[in-house]
């Protein structure tokens, strides 16, 4: 299905997307209605635009927090077309680029599907620029509202960048996504046998810094942004339960603290990190911070658990929901290896703790 704006939708606002969102997040985790509709809601209100297009980063960390704050798991789509686009525009050739972006810039929901499934996915070069590919992905974030999607395929030693058209009902299984958290994603299999897709870039694109692991501070702000809806939650009972005792209060505070705490080390690295000149100490604190945000979180979902009880446990709680999520969301790929890059970067300068990432 191609998502795409005419003059017939109604624009929305930030606010009132977002707000229809988080109402609709529930149902989306139920599997009783889509994530497209959210995305048609972000572009509508022009979130998807900005997100997008080049500009200041941590106004951009903003947009992924107060997304990820309705829903982490529109969140996680949001920040796959970010990604995705960012990536064409990048390694794009200009004609690709320009209808690439047009459509980003229409509704069209892009992608970026780099987990390849028990079959890889590889890659046929011909001379014409495009790829004949083979094999199947897994985590296929958002099968059925994502059109299209920047894909990894191997050829020989090498690892090619595509973009591909995923609209094909056929080719996705989304039975094979069955998590406790994030379901509303869908990230289940594709099967790219005998799809023809266009070539982006050359070979070792998609590993350059520091845009590869660089990048991580899209997925850390959208975790902060659940963090946040854990924290409002917390504000909200302590609040409206009349005199608080110290204990709730203090968690209160403590929750709030934390996710104050994340927004900074996301804010600092996304900065940082989309500088010019952006280097291994730039993309070792955008790691660190995904680290942090992740402890942060952990702490958080502790935190909520004292301060609601058994009734945060509720199906159909948003503490529940947001939960399970988040948990699920936190564990992404090789940790400790990325911990243990920072620790490399951090053992390799000159500088002492408290400048290496303390200029700027």
């Amino acid at each position: 299905m191609t998502l795409q704006l005419t003059s017939t939708f109604r624009p929305l606002t930030e606010e009132a997307a977002l707000g229809a969102i988080a109402e609709n997040a529930a149902l989306a985790d139920e599997g009783r209605r889509g994530l497209a509709a959210d995305m048609r809601r972000l572009a509508q209100s022009g979130l998807l635009r900005r997100l997008a297009t080049p500009g200041d980063p941590v106004v951009q960390a903003t947009l992924l927090r107060r997304i990820g704050r309705a829903s982490l798991s529109v969140g996680r789509l949001a920040e796959g077309h970010m990604n995705a686009v960012k990536l064409i525009r990048l390694y794009g050739a200009r004609c690709h680029q320009s209808r690439h972006l047009t459509a980003a810039g229409q509704g069209l929901v892009f992608g970026v599907w780099g987990a390849d499934g028990a079959v890889p996915v590889t890659a046929e070069p011909h001379s014409n620029g495009t790829l004949g590919l083979k094999g199947r992905k897994r985590f296929a974030s958002g099968l059925g509202a994502v059109s299209r999607a920047v894909v990894t395929a191997r050829h020989g030693d090498d690892i090619l960048l595509a973009i591909a058209d995923v609209t094909c009902t056929r080719r996705a299984d989304a039975a094979a996504w069955d998590t406790s958290g994030m379901r509303a994603t869908l990230s289940g299999t594709y099967d790219f046998d005998g799809v023809m897709a266009e070539g982006l870039g050359a070979a070792g694109d998609y590993l350059r810094e520091p845009h590869f692991e660089g990048g991580v501070w899209r997925y850390a702000a959208v975790h902060t942004g659940g963090l946040e809806a854990l924290a409002e939650e917390v504000r909200r009972a302590v609040c409206s339960a009349g005199e608080a005792s110290e204990a709730q209060l203090h968690r209160v505070a403590r929750i709030a603290a934390l996710a104050h705490r994340a927004r900074l080390m996301v804010e600092d690295a996304a900065r940082r990190v989309e500088a010019p000149g952006a280097g291994p100490a730039e993309v070792a604190l955008s790691l660190a911070a995904r680290e942090e945000v992740e402890a942060a979180c952990v702490e958080g979902m502790t935190l909520a658990d004292r301060a609601l009880g058994t009734r945060s446990f509720a199906r159909g709680h948003r503490v529940e929901l947001v939960r399970r999520d988040l948990a699920f969301f936190l564990r992404q790929a090789d940790l400790d290896g990325k911990l243990r890059q920072v620790g490399r970067t951090l053992c390799a300068a000159d500088a002492p703790v408290g400048e290496i990432w303390g200029r700027g």
